[in-house]
C-alpha cells in the first residue's frame, strides 16, 4: 500500500521524515529550493504510511501493507510493531547543488506544505517558484522549524528538471507479508533470490544516500524511536508470540522574501 492520499493524513498517527536526501544540518543554515510539484493534485503522491525498522547497523522505513481504514492483520509489522508512521517525501531541486533531492518530513509539516502550495501553486505550478528553506534551531532541538521564502518566480516546468527518483524501492523498502513475517521471526528480511544481501549496494554514492540520514535521531518524537525498536525487544523475549513465516546566493534580498 504505502502512499497515501493527502486527505488521510490526518487519519494516521504521527508517532512523534540525484536522489540524495535534502538536510539543513546546523541553525539558520539556508538552501535555495524548487519544489518539483505542480498543483494540489501532485499532494496525493508524496504522503507513505512506514514502519522504521533497524536493518544491520542501520534503519530504514518499509511501506506498510494497510490503510488506516483496513484491518490492522492486512500488515504484519501493524500487529506486532505498532501503528504505522506518516512520511513525506517531497522532491526539491536543489537550485545551490543544482540536483534532485528528497526531503522526509513528518505529519507535522503537512499544514505547512499545504499552505505553500496554496499560496504560491494556485495560479501558477509550485515549481515555477525559488524558496529559501531556512533552518530555525540547533542540532538536535526537537523544536526545530524550517521557514520557506519565495525569492525569484520563472517559468521552469517539470520537464526542465531531472526526473524525481521512485521513492518505493529506493527510499522506502518494498516488502510482502512473507517478507515481514520473516523479518518478525529472525530480526532481517529474507536473502534476494540470488542469495545476495539482502541491502544492496550498486556504488558508493548509493551507499552515501542510504547513510544519510535526512533528520538527527535526537529530533525524532521518543515514541517513535520506541515503536520502531519493538520488534527487536520482542524478539529476545519470547519465541511464542512471533509468527512462523509461510514461505547559494542566499536568494535575493531580505526585503523581497515572503515568509508564511
Amino acid at each position: 500500500m504505502g502512499r497515501v492520499n493527502f486527505a488521510d493524513v490526518n487519519n494516521y498517527g504521527n508517532n512523534n521524515g540525484g536522489g540524495g536526501f535534502f538536510s539543513l544540518k546546523n541553525d539558520k543554515d539556508v538552501a535555495r529550493v524548487r519544489f518539483m510539484l505542480e498543483n494540489e493534485d501532485d499532494l496525493n503522491n508524496i504522503a507513505y504510511a512506514v514502519h522504521r525498522v533497524k536493518i544491520g547497523d542501520s534503519e530504514r522505513n518499509v511501506s506498510c501493507l494497510r490503510a488506516y481504514n483496513e484491518p490492522v492483520s492486512k500488515c504484519p509489522f501493524c500487529q506486532d510493531l505498532g501503528p504505522s508512521t506518516l512520511k513525506f517525501y517531497i522532491p526539491l531541486y536543489n537550485e545551490d547543488d543544482e540536483e534532485v533531492q528528497m526531503w522526509e518530513r513528518g505529519k507535522t509539516f503537512a499544514s505547512k506544505l499545504s499552505g505553500i502550495m496554496s499560496r504560491y501553486g494556485s495560479k501558477t505550478p509550485l515549481v515555477n517558484h525559488i524558496f529559501e528553506i531556512e533552518r530555525n534551531g540547533e542540532k538536535g532541538d526537537m523544536k526545530t522549524t524550517y521557514e520557506a521564502y519565495e525569492v525569484d518566480k520563472d517559468e521552469t516546468a517539470l520537464a526542465d528538471l531531472p526526473e524525481i527518483p521512485e521513492v518505493i524501492g529506493r527510499y522506502i523498502l518494498d516488502k510482502s507479508e512473507d517478507d515481514m513475517n520473516y523479518y518478525l521471526e529472525e530480526d532481517e528480511f529474507p536473502p534476494e533470490e540470488d542469495d545476495a544481501p539482502v541491502r544492496r549496494r550498486n556504488s558508493r554514492q548509493q551507499e552515501e544516500e542510504e547513510d544519510d540520514v535526512p533528520f538527527d535521531e535526537a529530533e525524532e518524537p521518543a515514541e517513535e524511536r520506541t515503536t520502531r525498536r519493538r520488534g527487536s525487544e520482542r524478539s529476545s523475549s519470547s519465541n511464542s508470540s512471533r509468527r512462523t513465516p509461510s514461505s547559494s546566493n542566499k536568494g535575493g534580498n531580505a526585503s523581497r522574501r515572503r515568509s508564511f
